[in-house]
């Protein structure tokens, strides 16, 4: 705001879509006051992407959410998994949803996103199954598959999942379950990728794919 005087034209949005052109008024109490100088209202480019992240340690995942936002992600939802280093009691999770929204915030002003990702954690592991189960179109990210992702997507897809392991990758017995509840198990290929770069990977080659970006 320190930047900003009148008359100078900003666009706003709130978030859900809805984006206005605005010329900056007067500054009151350390606030802006604008004058909305026209509307619009953006829909949400389909499909939509929902990333499922295992916990990982250190801010890993500040950076994965800074990213996920500026592409586009409509969710990004951390798990429990066996081999994930780090365990969070409540008030962590609290605070890492938090922090992971705000930046999702500044991400989206950055990137003139018109949607807000949707971030939060703690999700146990029967809860992640259950969700996965429930998605349109899952795919796991996992060492040992030997189909690559972009033979797993179809064609008018509203919604897609990817989910992505901790840094030592899923166990096997994990990603079985994920198949049995209806995920695919994808390759992204022979590299191996940290935890918090394969999000942003597997969700640009879903974009690219469906033509959202490039």
């Amino acid at each position: 705001m320190l930047r900003i005087e009148p008359p100078a034209v900003v666009t706003v949005t709130d978030g859900k879509g809805n984006v206005a052109r605005a010329a900056a008024s007067r500054v009151v109490d350390d606030r802006l006051v604008v004058e909305i100088l026209d509307r619009e209202e953006r829909r949400r480019a389909t499909p939509e992407i929902v990333v499922y992240q295992a916990a990982a340690k250190g801010h890993k995942l500040d950076d994965a959410v800074q990213c996920l936002t500026e592409l586009g992600v409509a969710e990004f939802w951390v798990f429990e998994s066996s081999r994930s280093i780090v365990k969070w009691d409540r008030n962590k999770v609290e605070r890492l949803n938090g922090r992971w929204n705000s930046i999702a915030r500044s991400a989206a002003k950055q990137s003139r996103n018109a949607y807000l990702l949707r971030a939060g954690g703690g999700l146990s592991w029967t809860e992640t199954v259950r969700r996965v189960a429930a998605e349109p179109l899952a795919c796991v990210l996992w060492e040992g598959a030997t189909i690559p992702l972009r033979t797993t997507l179809v064609g008018g897809a509203e919604r897609v999942a990817v989910v992505v392991g901790p840094e030592g990758g899923l166990a096997r017995e994990e990603a079985e379950s994920l198949a049995d509840a209806g995920a695919q198990l994808a390759s992204l290929g022979p590299l191996i990728l940290r935890t918090e770069h394969a999000p942003v990977v597997a969700a640009s080659a879903l974009m690219f794919h469906y033509g959202l970006i490039g």
